[in-house]
C-alpha cells in the first residue's frame, strides 16, 4: 500500500480527525512561509489564517473530510515547487512529490485538478520570467526536478488512481452509453457530466464577495440570528417559543443552498490586494490571476460565456461538479500572497513609497466596496430567492427575512470596513515609525485571529455538536423499519418512498436498498434511475428485488407493503431477447418479463451459442458477504440464470464450483450465468487486478518518496556534524581603549529622527 500514511499520521501530528486536519494544514502553510524565507511570526499568522479560514471549518461541518485534507496539503506541494525554482532542485522535488503524494492519497482529485489548473498559470509566468533573464536552464532543471516528483507522487497513489480512474470510466462522469435522441433525457447520452447537473452549485457575484464581506449573501441557509432579528421579534409576536441558538434562511445567493459563505477573511484579503500592487515576479501573477480564475470558474453557469469553453474544451473539467468548490483553492492562494506582502514591508524588500501607495491603492478598493454594499447594497439588491415561498409556507414573514438579509449585509460591511482601517492603520504607523515591529505582528495576529474565529463560530460551535446518545437517536429504527426486520431471510431490497429515494441513506442503515446517493453512480444505474424507477416502471422494480416497499400510510407515518411478486436473488429465464444498441436494451425492460426473459445485447451473442433457455430447476442465495456471494443452482438441464446484482466486469469473476467462468451482462444491468445441468455452487467474487497491482506500485514509489526524503536528512545531518557552524570568535580589545558604541544606521526611505 501507500507508505506515505506515516507522513500523514506525522504532520497531523498524529492527532484524530477533525483537529488533525487543521495542525496539518497550518504546520504546511508555515513550512511554506519558511521556506519562502517569512518571518517566522508572519508564518504563524499565516499559518492560522489558512487553517482557520471560514470555507474549511465549514466544509468539515458538511462532512466534506477528504476535502479538508486535500486542501490541506496544498502548501507543501507549493513549497515543493517554491524550492525547486529557487535552485533547490533535489529538496524541491523531493518535498513535492510528499505534498503531492498525500494530496492525491486524500483522495478528492477535485480539489488537485483545481490547484493544477493553476500551476499552468505560474509555469507560464516563471518560463516568460526565466526567458527574460536568459535562465532558460535553470527553469528545465526545476521543471525536470519536479516532472520526476509529481510522477513518483502519482506512482504513490497507484493503488487508489488506477482503481478509480477504471471505475470513473463506467460512472456518470464516464463516455456516454444510450444514443442522445433530441434533448437529452439521462447524463449516459453526454461525454462527462451533464451541464446543468455539473453547474447546479454556481456562485453568483454576490458569492463571491461573500469571500470578503461575509453575510454580504446572507451566510448561510440556516444564519444565526440574534434577538434584534426582524425574523425573531415577528415569530415571537406569533407567540413562537424561540430557542437560543435560532436561525433563519437569510441566504439569498445564487447557490440551492449553503452551510456558509467561503470567507478568506477581512485581514488578509486586504493584504493580499496590496500585494496585487506590492510584491513582484511569477509569484504574484500566479497568484494573482489563479485567484481571478477561480473566482470566474466558480461562477459556473453564472458566467456562462467563460465555463462553457472549460467544460467543453478543458480536459477532464467536465468530470467535476459544483463549481463553486473551488473557492478552496483560492482560500489558499489568497493568505499566502497577503502574508508575503507583509513579509516585503516587514523586510523593507520594498520602499515605504512603494509600500504607502499599495496601502493607499488596496485601502481605497476596500473602502470603496465595503461602502457600497454598506450604504447603497440595502437598496441596490432585492434580496428575494426562489424559496421566499417555501418559507412563507412555514411561517415566516418574507419581509422580516428580507430586512435581516439587509442588516446582515449592512452590518458585515461595517465589519470588513473596520478591520481594514485596523489592519491598514496598523502598516501605517509601522512605515512612519510609530509602532516597532513586535507591536505591528501582535497587532495583524489578533485582528487575524479575531476575524477568522468570530465567523468561523457563526458555523461551527459548541452548539452544533450533540452527545454520543443524541447522535445515536438519529439511527433508531422506525416502527416500519421494525416490521420488515423481522423477516428471517434478510437478502432483499427495500424502496423507500417516503423519502427522496436518490438523494437518502437512511433505508439504507437498515437495509440493502435500492436507493441512497453517491455523486459519481454507475453511469447504467443512473440509466435505470431516469429511464425506469423514476416513473415507477414495476417490472424493474421487482428484478431489482424491491420486496417491501416504505410508503406513507393513511396517518402520515411510514407504513409497510410487501412486494409479492419480487424476482429473488437469482432466478432462471426461458426466453432470451437480443438487442442490437443500448437503447434497445435498456427500452425493452418496458416490454418483457424479467422473470422470464433477459434482454441481452448482441455483444454477447457468442456467448449464447449454441444454447437453448427451457427454464427448468431452482437457484438460491445461500451465502452473502458484499464482495462474496454464494449460491447453489440445480436443473435438470442447462440454464441461464439472471442474478439480481450491478453487473460491472472490472473485477467480478464468476466461479462455478471454484472454477473460474465468463458470465455476462442482461437487462442492461444484471448480470447472466450459463449454468450446466446438475447440482453446483455458483460464486461471485469481487477480485480487482487493478487494486493489487496499484497496491504494488504503490509501495514501490512511496518507498522511493520517503528513501529520498529520509536521504537527504540524513546527508544534511552528516554534513552538519562533520562542519558544525564555526562561532564568531570575540574581538580582543586594546588596553585602555573603550569599546565603540554601535550606531544603528538610518533605514533605506526611513525619516531620520
Amino acid at each position: 500500500g501507500n507508505n506515505l500514511k506515516v507522513l500523514d499520521r506525522l504532520g497531523s501530528l498524529f492527532i484524530k480527525p477533525p483537529i488533525g486536519r487543521f495542525f496539518a494544514a497550518m504546520l504546511g502553510f508555515y513550512i511554506l512561509m519558511v521556506v519562502l524565507g517569512v518571518n517566522q511570526w508572519l508564518a504563524v499568522i499565516g499559518a492560522i489564517a489558512f487553517g482557520f479560514t471560514t470555507n474549511t471549518l465549514i466544509l468539515y461541518e458538511a462532512g466534506h473530510e477528504t476535502k479538508v485534507k486535500a486542501i490541506a496539503y496544498l502548501p507543501l506541494v507549493a513549497a515543493g515547487l517554491m524550492l525547486a525554482f529557487r535552485r533547490r532542485y533535489l529538496l524541491g522535488g523531493i518535498l513535492f512529490a510528499v505534498g503531492l503524494g498525500l494530496d492525491i492519497m486524500a483522495n478528492h482529485v477535485q480539489m488537485t485538478y483545481y490547484f493544477f489548473m493553476t500551476l499552468i498559470i505560474f509555469g507560464v509566468a516563471q518560463l516568460i520570467y526565466s526567458i527574460q533573464r536568459k535562465e532558460l536552464a535553470h527553469f528545465g532543471k526545476a521543471t525536470a526536478a519536479l516532472l520526476v516528483g509529481g510522477l513518483l507522487a502519482i506512482g504513490s497513489a497507484s493503488s487508489n488512481l488506477w482503481i478509480t480512474y477504471e471505475y470513473a470510466k463506467d460512472t456518470m462522469r464516464g463516455e456516454p452509453i444510450l444514443e442522445t435522441a433530441g434533448e437529452p433525457t439521462s447524463s449516459s447520452e453526454t461525454n462527462g457530466l451533464e451541464w446543468d447537473y455539473a453547474m447546479m452549485w454556481s456562485n453568483g457575484a454576490v458569492d463571491v464577495f461573500a469571500s470578503f464581506i461575509p453575510g454580504v449573501a446572507g451566510g448561510g441557509s440556516q444564519e444565526p440570528v440574534g434577538a434584534n432579528s426582524a425574523v425573531v421579534k415577528d415569530l415571537q409576536r406569533k407567540g413562537a417559543r424561540l430557542p437560543a441558538n435560532f436561525t433563519a434562511p437569510l441566504y439569498w445567493g445564487s447557490l440551492p443552498f449553503t452551510s456558509g459563505p467561503s470567507y478568506f477573511g477581512a485581514v488578509v484579503f486586504f493584504f493580499f490586494l496590496m500585494g496585487l500592487f506590492l510584491v513582484k515576479g511569477p509569484v504574484k501573477w500566479w497568484i494573482g490571476l489563479g485567484v481571478l480564475l477561480t473566482m470566474m470558474l466558480s461562477m459556473g453557469k453564472n458566467l456562462e460565456w467563460f465555463n462553457r469553453f472549460f467544460f467543453d474544451y478543458f480536459p477532464l473539467y467536465n468530470k467535476f461538479r459544483t463549481p463553486n468548490s473551488i473557492l478552496s483553492v483560492t482560500a489558499f492562494l489568497v493568505p499566502m500572497l497577503g502574508i508575503l506582502t507583509l513579509h516585503k514591508i516587514v523586510n523593507e524588500k520594498v520602499s515605504r513609497e512603494e509600500a504607502m501607495r499599495s496601502l493607499k491603492i488596496a485601502g481605497g478598493i476596500a473602502g470603496l466596496t465595503c461602502l457600497f454594499f454598506a450604504l447603497l447594497g440595502p437598496s441596490f439588491f432585492d434580496f428575494t430567492t426562489p424559496q421566499d415561498q417555501r418559507y412563507a409556507q412555514a411561517g415566516y414573514d418574507v419581509n422580516a427575512i428580507i430586512a435581516d438579509r439587509k442588516a446582515l449585509m449592512r452590518t458585515d460591511a461595517f465589519r470588513t470596513l473596520i478591520l481594514v482601517l485596523l489592519s491598514g492603520g496598523l502598516v501605517w504607523a509601522y512605515l512612519q515609525e510609530k509602532v516597532k515591529l513586535p507591536i505591528l505582528l501582535l497587532g495583524i495576529g489578533a485582528l487575524v485571529v479575531f476575524d477568522q474565529w468570530t465567523v468561523g463560530r457563526r458555523y461551527l460551535n459548541s452548539d452544533i455538536f450533540v452527545s454520543k446518545s443524541q447522535y445515536q437517536a438519529n439511527f433508531q429504527p422506525s416502527p416500519a423499519d421494525q416490521q420488515i426486520l423481522q423477516d428471517p431471510d434478510p437478502n432483499y431490497r427495500v424502496y423507500d418512498a417516503t423519502v427522496s429515494t436518490f438523494q437518502s441513506s437512511k433505508a439504507s442503515y437498515f437495509h440493502k436498498s435500492i436507493g441512497g446517493y453517491h455523486a459519481a453512480k454507475l453511469q447504467r444505474y443512473q440509466d435505470i434511475i431516469d429511464r425506469h424507477l423514476s416513473k415507477n416502471n414495476q417490472r424493474v422494480l421487482d428484478m431489482l428485488n424491491a420486496r417491501y416497499f416504505i410508503v406513507s400510510g393513511q396517518d402520515g407515518q411510514p407504513a409497510v407493503r410487501r412486494n409479492p411478486n419480487a424476482l429473488g436473488n437469482a432466478w432462471f429465464v426461458d426466453n432470451i431477447r437480443m438487442v442490437k444498441t443500448a437503447n434497445e436494451e435498456i427500452d425493452a425492460l418496458n416490454e418483457i418479463d424479467p422473470g422470464t426473459e433477459a434482454a441481452v445485447h448482441q455483444e454477447f451473442s457468442g456467448y449464447l451459442n449454441g444454447f437453448t433457455p427451457d427454464k427448468n430447476g431452482t437457484i438460491a442465495l445461500t451465502e452473502y458477504q458484499p464482495n462474496h456471494l454464494t449460491y447453489r443452482s440445480e436443473s435438470g438441464s442447462e440454464q441461464l440464470a439472471v442474478f439480481s446484482e450491478i453487473w460491472y466486469n472490472k473485477g467480478w469473476q464468476a466461479y462455478i464450483d471454484g472454477k473460474p467462468v465468463e458470465h455476462i451482462r442482461v437487462d442492461y444491468i444484471l448480470r447472466g450465468l450459463r449454468i450446466p445441468a446438475g447440482q453446483h455452487v455458483v460464486e461471485f467474487k469481487f477480485e480487482p487486478v487493478a487494486f493489487e497491482r496499484g497496491k504494488l506500485v504503490s509501495s514501490i514509489f512511496s518507498g522511493i518518496i520517503l528513501l529520498g526524503l529520509l536521504g537527504f536528512i540524513g546527508y544534511r545531518g552528516y554534513q552538519y556534524v562533520q562542519n558544525p557552524p564555526e562561532e564568531p570568535a570575540p574581538k580582543r580589545q586594546a588596553p585602555g581603549k573603550k569599546a565603540p558604541v554601535a550606531r544603528r544606521k538610518p533605514k533605506p526611505g526611513r525619516r531620520k529622527k
